[in-house]
């Protein structure tokens, strides 16, 4: 009968000294990468917050060590400054932080209580910071303020840049029941009138292409709250008798 022999297997010292190195290089990677602090921040879609602002609020102004950022509490972290509407924190390629931001645009100044009105509708103390922004002149119920703030901030803001003062009009029909409650008055710098609807207030966007399109160069109303625009414009006319006299004629046009 055969007897086994078990052979003695014996230690692979290449292999071993192989498993220890790679061992030893993932290690050390990990520590290099845990004390690695941020290389650079990218910083996207802010004008009114600024940089360092945020990098503050954030607590990164230090370059804190990379993997010790979470991104989501400093996403929440952001969404809490009134100024910021939507915020994203994530990583990058080669230590770099990316911070995405949608801002809460400011829209118009309050009179009555000398607040400004952001596009969310929400209103902040009147610092005096923001210069050139329209003026709601008379008081306004909270959802047709938030309404038209809302959609304000989707037109160009070349045309937003025009309007200097805002006020509340409904629309009454002639048994004095209200028509429409989203109805506004704007006055523009180029002393034309503009009556809105806070729903509608993308129209805007064809204001200039309006007065070129029929060649308006004198002032009037712009009636922009209907399912067409209608511009009635105030001319002079002088017109001959023992004393010369001026009148006013109005002009319609349809667009």
């Amino acid at each position: 009968m055969k007897t086994k022999v078990v052979k003695k297997k014996r230690l692979n010292i290449g292999r071993l000294l192989v498993l220890v190195l790679f061992l030893y290089i993932i290690v050390c990677m990990a520590i290099y990468i845990y004390k690695e602090p941020v290389r650079h921040y990218e910083i996207i879609g802010n004008d009114i917050v600024k940089d360092i602002d945020i990098l503050r609020s954030l607590g990164l102004d230090s370059y804190p060590s990379f993997v010790s950022i979470n991104t989501k509490k400093l996403s929440n972290t952001l969404k809490s400054n009134a100024f910021i509407k939507e915020a994203k924190v994530s990583y990058g390629w080669n230590f770099t932080i990316k911070i995405e931001v949608e801002e809460n645009q400011p829209m118009f100044i309050v009179k009555e209580s000398d607040e400004i009105c952001l596009s969310d509708g929400t209103l902040i103390p009147n610092n005096k910071t923001f210069v050139g922004l329209p003026t709601l002149l008379n008081n306004t119920p909270t959802e047709n303020m938030k309404l038209l703030a809302a959609n304000l901030s989707k037109v160009d803001k070349g045309i937003l840049n025009m309007i200097n003062d805002i006020e509340y009009q409904p629309s009454y029909n002639s048994q004095n029941k209200v028509i429409d409650h989203n109805r506004f008055l704007l006055s523009m710098n180029d002393k034309n009138m503009v009556y809105i609807t806070a729903k509608n207030a993308k129209a805007l966007d064809s204001y200039l292409e309006i007065i070129a399109t029929n060649k308006i160069t004198t002032s009037g109303t712009f009636y922009m709250d209907g399912e067409r625009s209608i511009v009635k414009l105030s001319t002079t006319v002088a017109t001959t008798t023992k004393k010369t006299k001026a009148t006013t004629t109005t002009k319609k046009v349809t667009t």
